[in-house]
């Protein structure tokens, strides 16, 4: 791709060009490196970057005709077609980025990367048994691929099961449970034990206890009927909140809409939910948005974004995510923010979301191919 001396203006544009391509500002890493080219107008690299400063401001033709340029300049070199290849998926032209890859794969016939974009092309064309193979390489390959691979696992998810599923794709793992398995009668005796307190706790009408107690037992639910008690301490944990509402101090409001908030939550009330969480962040800003509950506050909003997501408010979804941005950045909001982008249909966006979301290999992307994987199944 050729090479430059460190301190020559040439040089010197393109590492700012580049840089300026990281923070996204395409405008000026296309000025910076055209200005770049005047110095050095046989670099294929520098051609190459300016191809997708031009494709990032959607000049797919004028990034057609830079890779060609690099591609005169570089022709045995597989990073070329590699990247036309990446520029036309993200215009969804999955032909013709088949036919770059595989000049790719002609040229660096092991090279990982390449065989990850194929699977992934594959996968986004019908052949479901490719995303094994993506599963297992995607957590190696760079964050820019498992940004990709994250969106064409969005936009299937939300066209074939819902925004519901589409956000359990960016849930974070689960806790590994216990590995201490008590034997089979003294769990058992350890159930009937726990059922018989959360029997006495409702009978008392400690309704929040009970519900507490066993939502902190996770083992006690495989015990008969647990469920079944844990719905009815739920619901009248809810009423016995609502009932404290109607006579706390405004101090203590918020405190009370919180766990109304979590036990409607558990419950699958979604809408009620949806509810208990405005109403605590309109106490939030009448009480002057206490800057102890800041992080509270950009939970609940990036929650609010996450139900209308589920229920397809994507313009809602995006309110909410700026007001949860405001109150203080987090990265679990660039991934429910993705996902409102690519529901209004603005992919590339999405796509930079998502690779927010991604930052620092923070995600594990397997898991989310292997949350598509079982909700395909």
């Amino acid at each position: 791709m050729g090479w430059h001396l460190p301190f020559d203006r040439a040089g010197r544009c393109l590492t700012r060009g580049q840089r300026a391509l990281a923070r996204r500002d395409f405008l000026d890493a296309e000025r910076l490196l055209r200005e770049a080219l005047g110095g050095r107008p046989h670099s294929a690299h520098v051609h190459l970057y300016l191809a997708h400063a031009l494709a990032e401001q959607e000049r797919l033709a004028d990034a057609e005709a830079a890779f060609e340029r690099a591609a005169a300049l570089a022709p045995h070199n597989f990073v070329v077609p590699l990247h036309l290849a990446i520029v036309r998926l993200d215009a969804a032209q999955h032909a013709r980025a088949r036919e770059a890859l595989e000049r790719a794969a002609r040229l660096a016939p092991d090279n990982p990367l390449v065989a990850g974009y194929l699977d992934l092309i594959a996968w986004a064309e019908g052949e479901h048994g490719r995303l094994d193979g993506l599963g297992r390489r995607a957590r190696e390959l760079p964050e820019s691929f498992r940004a990709r691979l994250l969106l064409h696992l969005a936009a299937w998810t939300l066209r074939t099961r819902g925004g519901k599923a589409a956000v359990a794709l960016l849930e974070p793992p689960p806790d590994r449970p216990l590995a201490i398995r008590l034997p089979a009668p003294l769990r058992a005796r350890w159930h009937r034990r726990r059922g018989e307190r959360a029997r006495r706790l409702l009978e008392a009408g400690r309704f929040e206890d009970a519900a507490d107690y066993l939502a902190a037992q996770p083992g006690a639910l495989d015990g008969a009927d647990a469920h079944a008690l844990l719905e009815r301490a739920r619901r009248g944990a809810v009423t016995a909140v609502a009932t404290a509402l109607e006579r706390a101090a405004p101090p203590e409001r918020r405190a009370l809409l919180l766990r109304r908030y979590e036990y409607e939550n558990d419950l699958g009330d979604r809408d009620a939910a949806y509810r208990t969480l405005q109403a605590w962040l309109a106490a939030y800003q009448q009480d002057g948005a206490p800057a102890s509950e800041m992080p509270v506050a950009e939970a609940a909003a990036r929650r609010l974004a996450e139900l209308d997501v589920e229920r397809g408010e994507f313009e809602q979804a995006l309110q909410h995510c700026g007001a949860s941005r405001a109150a203080r950045p987090a990265r679990e909001t660039h991934g429910v923010e993705g996902l409102a982008l690519l529901g209004l249909g603005r992919r590339r966006p999405a796509r930079h979301r998502f690779e927010d979301f991604l930052a620092d290999a923070l995600f594990p992307i397997e898991i989310a191919v292997a949350r598509a994987q079982n909700s395909a199944a």
